[in-house]
């Protein structure tokens, strides 16, 4: 996953941040229908979106985030065993 904040602007290159995590994806079963409920009491207009029969819910095991800024001044966090290293 990869989240940034570039305004599609020349200055980008050197201004923007980016983080990415590096993660295992899993579905989420047992919990599906609580975590359903918390959604739709904060978002009630995901309704149709959460109702349809193929909607699955998934979570991200984050092992690692990638954190990059003024294009090359990179750091990485890294998760193993619930310790941060």
């Amino acid at each position: 996953m990869l989240i940034d904040d570039r305004k599609n602007l020349s200055s980008d290159l050197m201004n923007a941040v980016a983080v990415s995590a590096e993660a295992e994806v899993k579905e989420i079963n047992e919990e599906k229908e609580k975590l359903k409920e918390m959604l739709l009491k904060k978002h009630p207009e995901l309704a149709g979106f959460l109702n349809e029969p193929n909607c699955e819910l998934l979570k991200l095991e984050v092992k690692k985030y990638y954190y990059v800024d003024n294009f090359d001044n990179k750091q990485v966090l890294t998760f193993e065993d619930d310790l941060v290293s």
